[in-house]
């Protein structure tokens, strides 16, 4: 069966066949904390992280590859790419959710309860608030499946792609701040992308073969998943947060960071109680993948898609930043931080039961 055969049988079938396998599951009931929302302080990324991956480490896919992969969305802001790389090894789910919203007509109190009941793994639920990012994803199956599977093998190596590629926009001053978004570099150079108000998103579109200058790796073309119509950049209309983005990269080590006060609240409000997640204890973790939301599509390189280096690498990252996350029992403190955010800045929202201000699908 060619690729594109599979990826259109996946996404006729998958909500069906995520249906069936939800059915046979019980729901049990998981612990959620039920703390106030924190007080958010930017998450700070560690000082002194190594850039490069570890020694002996061979890597499957080349960064010219990389950069042709994640080009289409490279220019996302930092919470909304994290959430969408991580989504992104979840193909299926991904399918059968853009396939949800499609067919939902449900607005306001029973949209979400509706969403409530759908048991996809968080980072797939996460963009159901962002109808552009998902049917990016999700009508584009084959693509977001080597993008999963490449940031499964391959995390360092593809956020610094990333990097490379906002240097090039940046540098053909295509990349900059404005009333959409602000673009700044952290102490380690890397270049952070945040919204410029941080309760709305704005999800921008651009031609990769425009943005980025000429592109460098003719045997390597951006993926054609974005309208050939569009030219450098433009912005659609803002989304409202509330705590719908919850995650931001760990530039250099390849890693993401959970911020847990606003993910066991996104835990609470959009999963029915049988169906949550177990609470996540401290001021922020490590996002870890879970193959149990990858049902039975296949995993594009050995070791069902991470490598023992790239697993190293990341254990590696976990430990070193140890010092820097607070230990079971900190409550909801932030990780320690100066004013430095290396990602989009955590949603804030004046709603007293945690819903998304501003504009969406409906």
């Amino acid at each position: 069966m060619g690729r594109q055969t599979f990826w259109s049988a996946c996404f006729g079938v998958s909500w069906l066949f995520v249906a069936n396998v939800w059915a046979q599951t019980p729901a049990t009931p998981l612990p959620v904390a039920q703390s106030a929302a924190p007080l958010m302080t930017p998450l700070a990324q560690a000082p002194g992280q190594p850039v490069n991956p570890p020694s002996g480490q061979v890597n499957i896919i080349s960064l010219p590859e990389l950069q042709a992969l994640i080009a289409p969305v490279a220019l996302y802001p930092d919470g909304l790419l994290a959430q969408m790389l991580m989504a992104a090894t979840y193909p299926l789910e991904v399918a059968a959710a853009t396939i949800w919203l499609q067919n939902n007509r449900l607005t306001g109190s029973a949209f979400e309860a509706a969403l409530a009941q759908q048991r996809w793994d968080n980072s797939v639920k996460s963009l159901v608030h962002f109808p552009e990012a998902l049917k990016l994803l999700g009508n584009q199956l084959e693509w977001t499946h080597r993008l999963g599977d490449a940031y499964l093998v391959q995390p360092s190596e593809l956020m610094q792609a990333v990097q490379a590629l906002r240097s090039h926009a940046r540098q053909t001053g295509n990349l900059q701040s404005g009333t959409q978004m602000v673009v700044s570099t952290d102490p380690l150079s890397n270049i952070i992308i945040m919204p410029t108000n941080p309760d709305i998103v704005y999800v921008p579109t651009y031609n990769p073969t425009v943005v980025y200058g000429p592109w460098p790796y003719p045997a390597y073309q951006p993926y054609a998943v974005y309208n050939p119509g569009w030219g450098a950049m433009a912005f659609g209309v803002g989304v409202g947060v509330g705590v719908a983005l919850w995650a931001t990269p760990y530039w250099g080590y390849g890693s993401i960071y959970i911020n847990n006060g606003y993910y066991n609240r996104f835990n609470t409000l959009y999963n029915a109680p049988g169906y949550r997640y177990p609470a996540r204890v401290g001021g922020a973790s490590y996002w870890a993948y879970n193959g149990a939301h990858r049902y039975n599509v296949p995993y594009r390189y050995p070791n069902h898609g991470v490598t023992p280096a790239a697993q190293q690498h990341l254990n590696q990252a976990r430990q070193h930043a140890q010092q820097y996350v607070p230990s079971p029992g900190g409550g909801a403190r932030a990780v320690q931080a100066t004013g430095n955010h290396n990602g989009v800045r955590p949603a804030t929202t004046s709603n007293a039961n945690g819903g998304r201000n501003g504009s969406r699908r409906h």
